[in-house]
C-alpha cells in the first residue's frame, strides 16, 4: 500500500483540478458579477485565471458543467455578490477574506487542493520504496 500512495494523492489531485476547472471557468459567464470577479482574478490571482483558463475550454465543451459550475459559484458567492458589485476591484479580496456560507468555505478549500496535492504527489513518489536487487538478474 505504501508504494502506491503516490497514485491515491495523484487521483486526489486529478479531481480537485477537475472540479475547480468545471466551477471556476463557469464564473466568465455568472450574470451579475462573473465579469468583475474575473478582471479581478487576472490582476491578484494567477492560480484562480489559470482555472478559469482551463475550465472555460472544459464548460464551452459541456454546457451542463457550465450549470453545474454556476450554480456552485451561485450559492458560494450569493450572500457577496451586492459587495463585489459595489466595488469590483477588490473582488478577489472579497472572496478569499471572508467566509459566507459552508460553500463557499468548501470552494476555497478546494482552491487550495490542487498545488497541495501535486505537492505531496511529487514528494509520496520521491519517498515510495523502491524495489531492491541484492544478487544480480540472470
Amino acid at each position: 500500500m505504501k508504494r502506491r500512495l503516490y497514485l491515491i494523492a495523484l487521483l486526489l489531485f486529478i479531481v480537485c483540478l477537475l472540479y475547480d476547472a468545471v466551477v471556476w471557468g463557469a464564473l466568465p459567464n455568472l450574470p451579475q458579477v462573473g465579469a468583475a470577479i474575473t478582471e479581478s482574478a487576472g490582476r491578484e490571482a494567477p492560480l484562480a485565471s489559470t482555472y478559469i483558463a482551463l475550465g472555460s475550454r472544459v464548460d464551452a465543451a459541456l454546457p451542463s458543467l457550465q450549470v453545474f459550475g454556476a450554480a456552485r459559484l451561485s450559492s458560494a458567492f450569493g450572500d457577496g455578490f451586492a459587495r463585489i458589485a459595489e466595488d469590483p476591484a477588490v473582488a478577489m479580496d472579497l472572496i478569499f477574506n471572508t467566509t459566507w456560507n459552508s460553500e463557499h468555505r468548501w470552494l476555497k478549500t478546494m482552491y487550495w487542493a490542487p498545488p497541495l496535492l501535486l505537492l505531496a504527489t511529487l514528494l509520496l513518489w520521491s519517498r515510495r520504496p523502491k524495489q531492491v536487487h541484492a544478487i544480480g538478474r540472470r
